[in-house]
């Protein structure tokens, strides 16, 4: 029965070379593979192992880069669960963030925190002829998503020396301060602006996955021939210039509490 023994003995090394292969996964062969499920992002220079690695580069699939990123990711993930700590940083701003997934629908995020150049902004979801500029500083120290959705949260996001270029011209808004809380999977949400721009703002939303609804104002504190064409992509203008913001999509939640 050597045979035998010499079957049992091989199985038993390959287990464990396959084990120290999982435990020393080096990132250069694992990310790939795992990035073609990113949704279009690429990264390159490659080091360290999956669960303690770096990226020289991230790129979007337009080649736009964001910059250099570090993780460590637990070892549990071979059980299902997504242990994921990330720091990402580049001319464009950086992100910091811890993400932890046990369930296939259910993600737990804490301790976002980030700061984005606004231009980087530009081709993703502003329309090509606005070109924002300025800083974007947020955090998110708690949030739960089931199915993407926020059913908790708490974000705090302000853009500051927020502008924008329109084909009228260029448009300084000053600060832009959004608060948004989710309690229970409806989520509410302030925009208002500091008082120094050229564009006085005011709004409140609320939302559900059953539909949405925001209720606000937007203004001009000056006579500008670019202040107005904006605003006037947002609804019909009144005399005094303003638009009123009254939007509501399916079974939308009050905006108050």
């Amino acid at each position: 029965m050597k045979w035998f023994r010499w079957i049992v003995l091989a199985v038993a090394l390959l287990a464990v070379a396959g084990g120290l292969f999982y435990w020393f996964l080096p990132a250069s062969v694992a990310v790939p593979l795992l990035a073609r499920r990113a949704h279009g992002l690429g990264f390159e220079g490659l080091s360290g192992t999956l669960w303690n690695g770096r990226a020289d580069r991230v790129l979007l699939a337009d080649g736009r880069e964001l910059g250099a990123a570090t993780w460590r990711l637990g070892r549990q993930a071979i059980l299902g669960r997504t242990d994921l700590d990330m720091h990402l940083e580049g001319r464009a701003g950086r992100f910091d963030g811890h993400m932890d997934k046990s369930e296939a629908d259910r993600v737990t995020l804490t301790g976002v925190s980030f700061r984005l150049d606004a231009a980087a902004l530009a081709g993703m979801g502003s329309t090509d002829d606005l070109v924002p500029s300025g800083v974007v500083e947020g955090r998110i120290p708690h949030a739960e998503l089931q199915g993407n959705w926020p059913m908790t949260l708490e974000a705090a996001i302000v853009w500051k020396k927020a502008a924008l270029r329109t084909p009228e011209g260029y448009i300084s808004l000053g600060g832009l301060l959004l608060d948004a809380a989710s309690t229970g999977g409806v989520l509410r949400a302030t925009l208002r602006d500091d008082g120094e721009g050229s564009l006085a703002a005011n709004a409140v939303l609320a939302a559900s996955p059953l539909g949405w609804r925001i209720d606000g104002k937007l203004a001009p504190r000056l006579s500008d021939s670019a202040v107005s064409h904006l605003i006037a992509r947002f609804g019909p203008v009144g005399r005094d210039g303003s638009v009123n913001l009254q939007r509501k999509v399916g079974l939308a939640p009050r905006t108050g509490p």
